[in-house]
């Protein structure tokens, strides 16, 4: 029940005026123009009516006082409603419930409810709850009566059901035949675009195949290199320590000889120390001892003739062993460098082995790219390709060591 209605600025009612309603019926009369009008229109604009023209005004702004001939326009029009609220039909804890709408000259309007401000929403959610619709039937508006009377059959039974609030449960199956039409259409988008996937999935199981088959020839092929640059190291390893064996055996058989030329040597010094003592005694003694002498002398001559021609043997075989041990340094400084040169190609390899694992994961990188776009089909044929080519170029490296490796062996042979 409405307890008292109070206006400010709204339209004919420039200065304050409140209006108390009393106990069952209450009835205004008044002269044409008097502003009994203005009183329902006050009502509806207070309840949170929306269409300015059902209050006979173009625009909320023309609800605000204008000042008339002589007084001077309101800056804002206000107006409060006050319910009793004795049997709580409204879900608030208070007796009274005072419900305030200002609007401004801009046409923005305020909405206060017991001096709170509130959003124009919340006060139709208020109204909702004890039945009450600004835009609905409770206010009878001038002229609605004749208007009902004029009406054709099917729009009086309209009017009937929203007083009667069939109209409501139309309106929420309308809205649930359009979410259901809405549903369906977005059910078909979803299948076209689940087909769509399907595609672009499969796509991807094949080249996810072909890269995974490309990882696993990159791994089998880095294993086989590896291998075989360290069966290379090794087998170099092994001619060094062959080399290095020969060269002790040689060095050990050239202090040998030194020591049998210096042996030598001794024994030619003696003979030397001996046939001069015999000269020495030929002189003292007589002609027959010193044929004696004469042919011991020629004796000893003849050893140290054969003791120089085996000392030039000797020299000979040193100046021959010199020689060979030259060339078996020559032929390990030849073996060492060929090691590092393995090892410079084994760097070579490893790095081409990087470049090769960080070109997978930019693929990979790319695939992920790809799954997470719309599914769009990538040119693995021309990544293909390439890879070939590498492992083509690879091929070719790892004959042309083999040759360089039968020719290390034939050279090793000569």
């Amino acid at each position: 029940m409405i307890k008292k209605l109070f206006a400010k600025g709204f339209k004919s009612f420039a200065s304050r005026t409140e209006l108390v309603f009393g106990n069952g019926f209450n009835i205004i009369i008044g002269a044409n123009g008097s502003g009994k009008t203005n009183l329902s229109d006050m009502i509806c604009f207070v309840l949170g009516k929306s269409s300015a023209k059902d209050m006979r005004a173009e625009k909320s702004a023309n609800l605000i006082y204008n000042g008339g001939k002589k007084g001077s326009p309101a800056k804002e029009a206000e107006v409060t409603i006050t319910f009793d609220n004795s049997s709580n039909k409204f879900p608030i804890q208070s007796k009274d419930v005072d419900i305030t709408r200002i609007v401004k000259q801009n046409g923005i309007s305020t909405y206060k409810i017991n001096d709170e401000t509130r959003t124009r929403q919340q006060i139709l959610e208020l109204l909702n709850a004890a039945k009450i619709d600004p835009d609905g039937h409770n206010i009878i508006m001038q002229g609605d009566i004749v208007s009902l009377a004029e009406m054709k059959p099917v729009e009086r039974r309209m009017v009937i059901e929203e007083i009667a609030g069939i109209s409501v449960y139309e309106d929420k199956k309308q809205k649930c035949l359009n979410e259901l039409e809405k549903v369906g259409a977005k059910l078909n988008e979803a299948e076209i675009i689940l087909t769509e996937r399907e595609v672009n999935l499969r796509e991807l199981k094949k080249e996810r195949d072909q890269a995974l088959k490309y990882k696993e020839i990159q791994e089998s092929l880095r294993d086989e290199k590896a291998t075989y640059i360290h069966l290379q190291i090794k087998d170099k390893e092994e001619k060094v320590n062959e080399v290095e064996k020969r060269k002790k055996e040689a060095e050990e058989k050239i202090e040998n000889i030194n020591k049998e030329i210096i042996g030598t040597k001794n024994v030619i010094q003696s003979n030397k120390n001996e046939i001069n003592k015999i000269n020495e005694d030929v002189e003292v003694k007589g002609e027959k001892d010193q044929f004696v002498l004469r042919k011991e002398i020629e004796d000893l001559k003849t050893t140290i003739v054969k003791t120089n021609s085996r000392f030039e043997v000797c020299q000979n075989e040193i100046e021959k062993i010199k020689s060979r041990k030259e060339q078996l340094n020559i032929n390990i400084k030849e073996v060492e460098d060929r090691i590092k040169e393995l090892k410079l190609k084994k760097q070579e390899h490893e790095s081409i082995i990087k470049k090769i694992t960080s070109e997978e994961k930019e693929f990979q990188k790319r695939m992920g790219n790809f799954k997470d776009k719309y599914g769009v089909d990538t040119d693995l044929n021309k990544s293909l390709e390439l890879v070939e080519k590498d492992i083509e170029k690879l091929l070719q490296d790892i004959n042309k060591v083999n040759e360089e490796k039968q020719a290390l062996i034939r050279n090793r042979d000569q």
